[in-house]
């Protein structure tokens, strides 16, 4: 087993009040959920967390399920969290199932976003390859960044968007990347592999978005049998991004369960 890493954070709300741990996806980080953040706050203690080689967590050389799920538990220890509700979208709905797979007595409930636990086709070669030829070290404004990622994307603004949330300036001149693009790139078989899982008795909730890529129907009557107290919700306007697509509801139908 990898050695855990210790995980960066932003916590919002009362420190008495019951904790709800966030785990955000690929390439993503802890500041994309902060809005939603805030209005969870009104009842729980919020726990925005980097994982590994994303954000402002360490670098790491392995990236997989087992490894994430472990620095979360270290994260639980060390800030003496006994239990928590945990809220993981895709590559961190995968982290989140995992946990709960080897530490349901640290979990109160459990909402997956628009992941399944089965394996996907590795189909970010044409991300990171973009990524790669982007040279942030060398750029001098953010816009020479844009263009790059423009010319090898075309016309996805979303994604190209999403992407350059993660572009921070460095006090030394030029720019990088806040997750670590290498390991990442190396490490997509192990992100997108199925995790393995047992019945599970946790109150679950399976949010999905229609139309989504993700999630099929066989992707809901599998989870269905995983997870015997499990809520599923459908997001219809809502593509795999659903708590950006359609924030309201999302947060509307995730309060309700968590409460």
């Amino acid at each position: 087993m990898n050695k855990p890493v210790t995980l960066h954070r932003r916590i919002v709300g009362n420190s008495d009040a019951p904790n709800l741990i966030i785990l955000h996806g690929l390439l993503g980080s802890a500041d994309n959920w902060l809005t939603l953040a805030k209005r969870y706050s009104e009842k729980f203690q919020v726990h925005l967390v980097d994982a590994r080689n994303h954000g402002r967590s360490p670098k790491s050389k392995s990236h997989s399920y087992p490894a994430m799920a472990e620095d979360l538990l270290g994260y639980l220890n060390e800030n003496e969290i006994e239990k928590t509700a945990l809220i993981g979208h895709s590559m961190g709905g995968k982290t989140a199932m995992t946990f709960a797979e080897k530490h349901p007595e640290r979990v109160t409930k459990l909402i997956i976003a628009d992941i399944a636990p089965r394996a996907y086709l590795p189909n970010h070669g044409h991300i990171f390859e973009a990524l790669k030829m982007t040279s942030p070290e060398n750029a001098t404004s953010r816009e020479e960044v844009l263009e790059s990622l423009r010319l090898s994307l075309g016309s996805d603004s979303v994604l190209i968007q999403f992407l350059m949330k993660s572009l921070r300036r460095e006090k030394s001149g030029g720019f990088s990347w806040s997750f670590n693009v290498d390991v990442l790139s190396n490490a997509i078989h192990r992100i997108t592999e199925k995790i393995d899982l047992t019945i599970n008795t946790l109150p679950t909730l399976f949010i999905y978005g229609r139309k989504s890529e993700y999630v099929t129907q066989n992707d809901i009557s599998e989870v269905e049998e995983l997870y015997l107290q499990i809520e599923t919700a459908c997001l219809e306007n809502s593509g795999h991004w659903l708590h950006a697509q359609e924030p309201e509801l999302f947060f509307e139908i995730t309060s309700e369960f968590l409460s």
